[in-house]
């Protein structure tokens, strides 16, 4: 029988229901039931206890902000975010590279080159490249036992300074790659500097470097040389080969030189990556991709054609009994990075991994194809990027007649997580950021307040156009001209000579303080507010006994240099009738005369020359320290939100938000397809980021193509094309700059989030205000306006 007890501490009771005589059990009714009594008062102290810690924790993350400083590198990783929150800029400093072998190594051009060769040729070779739009071609020719080289520069350096070459080289099957440099003194070779490393592999681009410290020499050269696979230089087969490309040269401090003996050759190609001449940050930005990260099917690629239909943006069918059929998608990603891909399907799926040069990693894919509807995949070395694939191929010579894919999702690490639209989110600033070039001191820096970002402006960049020449002083030398002329609204208040850079209009990097000695030198003169910069008579055309116009040295720093009539150096004052002037960088046609496109008989003071026009040259560039920084507004968008988890956030630059385009009628409405359409881009394109019409994206209805001269270009499909609209684009550049980690803090409980919560509240509400203000006074100005015209006209 069942005697009764407490419903809650289960206490025993006496049963007054029994006709029996009932005992009193000590055991069974005092001591069992205290002890039951305790152990429930025990079990509600530790259920108070632990209330309390709980209590007292959500007090504390209700009470007291707290947050966590993050550093986002350049370059793609992935952060972990504790709760979903906004990042607040706390750091962004500037960063200057200064390539001493300016433009002559990006492989885009042979003007100038090579300085020497030895059984070896040199070309431009557009089929494969690591940046631009080509490479070096290095190809060995003649007898096997002798060195096959092209010597590519002599540059300037200082004894004692440390430096590092730095290039990418990718050779052929029988050969290799390798960089070299030495010193010469008196025209001959002095200082030999250690050999850089070999290229080894031939089926990607390999970074070669060396560092060299100069004891004696004044000069070096920089030799790039091809020998045998196993890196034997004498016996090389003729017609072996090595590419390369992204040659550059800097110099760094002794620290940094002394690092360079601990990093691996591609640490060292990210801590210094290749820059044509004189480059700041420019447009720094960070992205963070969505928690889903595949966009809707109209981003992937193969997605043309009637065999595939697109019913919805996260929906895809795909209809070719006859044929292997797919469509991709491809993102960047590093090796050890876990995914996992998940889809209702009815067809099949897979993952392949790349590297840098666009190679498939590995003799089968990461993910072959499967009909599985989610799996899980960890991205091997090398990889740089990887592929999505979604197809209708059962096995060999076997296709599905009819598949499906909806609501595809590519999450990180090994669990599926319910479909969700991808959404990313960036933080682009618009400006240039610069530091001292050796030691990165004196940082031009962001700083955010009240939702708007400021820089302090340290360094003051000039381009240096003719038109804005005012006077100029000139000092007549031989073989050339020191010029000192005055610049419309330039800043002369510099503060440190050593930390000043400046490029001639080829990219050349101009020696400070040797304006009167030598051509391409450079100076300021703050005290009587011009710049002084030497220029040879082969560049401006202007013989030693000609004094040159004001006129005629604008027209020089316009891209324009002078000549006589038979195409030589104009040297005569007396004859006129001769004065002619040429695009600087065009050589004129055999038998050249008046009628020849390109020539002007006129001052030509208010034109800039094709050549400038066409990107072959550019200004002249200045950069210098301020003696006083300064404070300036900068133009941004979107802000920077983490979801919580893994996130993937990409750090870069050259990011161009919401350019004004032009879209021509071609067989669509095309933007940059070439620089003499009239359409181009204001810098050459490496990636399109969006399309805007009337300031709202586009999703659809626009695609990239090559076949142009100014980076990738763009298509409006001409069924979509609203010519009452205006567009602008958001693009990443094709040049390349440092780039620089963006410093914040994070929230991590409650209290922070409410609290910029508020401030993000009080900041709409201020702007909202002044904007209103601002509208308001715009139409009471016109309204003013009208009255006085209606009353006036009466």
């Amino acid at each position: 029988m069942n005697e009764p007890k407490t419903p809650n501490l289960g206490l025993n009771k006496i049963d007054r229901s029994s006709p029996s005589m009932t005992y009193f059990d000590l055991d069974k009714y005092l001591d069992q039931n205290w002890e039951k009594v305790d152990e429930g008062v025990g079990q509600v102290g530790e259920k108070a206890e632990e209330t309390a810690a709980q209590v007292s924790s959500i007090q504390e993350r209700l009470d007291t902000e707290k947050r966590r400083s993050v550093t986002l590198e350049p370059g793609l990783q992935i952060f972990n975010a504790k709760r979903a929150s906004a990042l607040k800029l706390e750091g962004l400093k500037g960063r200057t590279l200064v390539n001493l072998l300016g433009r002559r190594g990006n492989g885009e051009s042979l003007s100038g080159l090579p300085v020497a060769t030895n059984s070896a040729t040199i070309a431009l070779d557009s089929m494969t490249k690591e940046l631009g739009t080509s490479s070096f071609k290095i190809t060995a020719t003649g007898s096997e036992s002798t060195e096959h080289y092209v010597d590519l520069a002599v540059l300037d350096v200082l004894v004692g300074a440390c430096y590092v070459l730095i290039a990418k080289a990718k050779p052929d099957a029988k050969a290799n790659g390798r960089l070299m440099a030495y010193g010469i003194v008196d025209e001959s070779p002095s200082d030999f500097f250690p050999e850089s490393n070999l290229a080894g592999a031939s089926d990607r681009y390999n970074t070669l470097f060396l560092r060299f410290n100069p004891v004696t020499a004044k000069k070096v050269m920089v030799r790039l040389q091809v020998p045998n696979s196993s890196g034997d230089a004498l016996y090389v087969p003729d017609g072996q080969m090595v590419n390369y490309d992204s040659i550059r040269l800097y110099r760094i401090t002794p620290g940094e030189y002394h690092a360079l003996s601990n990093m691996t050759p591609e640490q060292i190609n990210a801590k210094y990556p290749y820059v044509d001449s004189v480059q700041p940050v420019r447009n720094p930005y960070a992205i963070r991709y969505g928690e889903n990260l595949l966009p809707t099917f109209m981003d992937w690629k193969n997605i043309a054609g009637t065999t595939k239909v697109i019913n919805s943006p996260y929906n895809l069918e795909i209809n070719n009994p006859n044929n292997g059929d797919d469509v991709q998608y491809y993102f960047n990603c590093s090796k050890g990075d876990v995914f996992t891909l998940s889809v209702d399907h009815t067809g099949r799926i897979g993952v392949n991994a790349w590297d840098i040069n666009g190679n498939t990693i590995g003799t089968s894919s990461v993910v072959p194809y499967t009909s599985s509807q989610s799996t899980t995949f960890t991205m091997p070395a090398e990889t740089v990027r990887a592929s999505i694939h979604f197809g209708n191929i059962e096995s060999d010579g076997k296709y599905l007649a009819t598949c499906s894919f909806k609501n595809p999702m590519l999450t990180f690490g090994t669990s599926a997580k319910p479909f969700k639209p991808r959404k990313d989110v960036m933080l682009a600033l618009q400006t240039n950021l610069y530091a001292d070039p050796l030691t990165g001191a004196n940082a031009d820096e962001v700083f955010e307040k009240d939702g708007q970002y400021f820089k302090v402006k340290k360094w003051q960049k000039v381009d240096f156009e003719g038109s804005r020449i005012t006077s100029t002083i000139l000092g007549n030398k031989s073989g050339f001209k020191t010029l000192y002329p005055k610049l419309e609204g330039a800043n002369y208040g510099y503060s440190s000579i050593s930390a000043s850079a400046a490029v001639k209009y080829d990219g050349k990097i101009l020696t400070w303080g040797s304006h009167e000695a030598i051509a391409d030198g450079w100076a300021i003169d703050k005290l009587n507010n011009n710049f002084a910069i030497s220029v040879s008579n082969a560049d401006s055309g202007w013989g030693d006994a000609y004094t040159p116009t004001v006129n005629e040295i604008k027209a020089y720093f316009m891209g324009w240099t002078m000549r006589n009539m038979s195409a030589s150096t104009y040297n005569d004052p007396t004859n006129a009738s001769q004065k002619t002037w040429t695009p600087i960088g065009y050589s004129p046609p055999a038998n050249w005369n008046s009628t020849w496109a390109h020539l002007r008989t006129s001052v030509p003071v208010n034109e800039s020359s094709p050549s400038i026009k066409d990107g072959t040259i550019s200004s002249y560039q200045l950069v210098y320290q301020l003696v006083t920084p300064t404070v300036e507004r900068i133009t941004s968008e979107g802000q920077l939100t983490l979801f919580e988890g893994n996130n993937q956030v990409e750090v870069g630059t050259g990011l161009v938000v919401r350019e004004l385009a032009n879209p021509i009628k071609f067989t669509n409405y095309d933007i940059n397809t070439g620089k003499t359409m009239g359409n181009a881009t204001v810098y050459a394109v490496r990636k399109w980021i969006a399309l805007y019409k009337n300031g709202r994206i586009e999703p659809t209805g626009w695609g990239v193509f090559e076949g142009h001269d100014n980076g990738k270009a763009l298509a409006i499909y001409s069924h979509g094309f609203d010519p009452s609209a205006t567009y602008t684009v958001t693009y990443l550049m094709l040049g390349t700059s440092p780039a620089t980690s963006f410093v914040g803090l994070v929230t991590e409980n409650e209290k922070a989030l409410l609290t910029d919560l508020n401030e993000v509240v009080q900041q709409n509400a201020a702007r909202v205000s002044v904007t209103e203000k601002a509208l308001y006074d715009a139409i009471k100005i016109l309204m003013q306006q009208y009255k006085r015209n209606v009353w006036g006209s009466i």
